[in-house]
């Protein structure tokens, strides 16, 4: 469990590869964002990591503490020229914190998110 003060985030690799759709879809125009449900089961692709452990390369498979909920959206980012780019599943929690980073990465308003990719309270 992290504290509480800590906000979640992607793993290292999954920002990583954020990053680097964040630039392809830069080279070959405006991406187009697809929300669809995935099957029961699906898991989250975000973590728990600190950043300290990050930063100082204790990331990894046996030690990451995985998000424990389910996924329940599958976000599709298409590049313009190349079709399907990259889809994170994502899990209710943190459907919004993953907007605040794909909108930073590819200039987007932080408050106009996808229809469909964060509900109503």
């Amino acid at each position: 469990m992290t504290a509480p003060h800590r906000k979640p985030r992607l793993s290292p690799a999954a920002l990583a590869y954020l990053d680097q759709t964040a630039a392809a879809a830069r080279q070959h125009g405006r991406p187009a964002i697809r929300i669809t449900d995935v099957p029961s089961g699906t898991a989250c692709c975000w973590c728990d990591c600190p950043d300290d452990d990050a930063v100082l390369g204790r990331h990894d498979e046996e030690t990451c503490p995985k998000c424990p909920t389910p996924a329940n959206t599958a976000v599709t980012l298409l590049a313009t020229t190349q079709g399907n780019a990259v889809t994170y599943t994502l899990c209710d929690r943190h459907t919004r914190p993953w907007w605040t980073l794909q909108a930073a990465a590819l200039d987007f308003p932080h408050d106009q998110p996808p229809p469909g990719l964060i509900t109503a309270p």
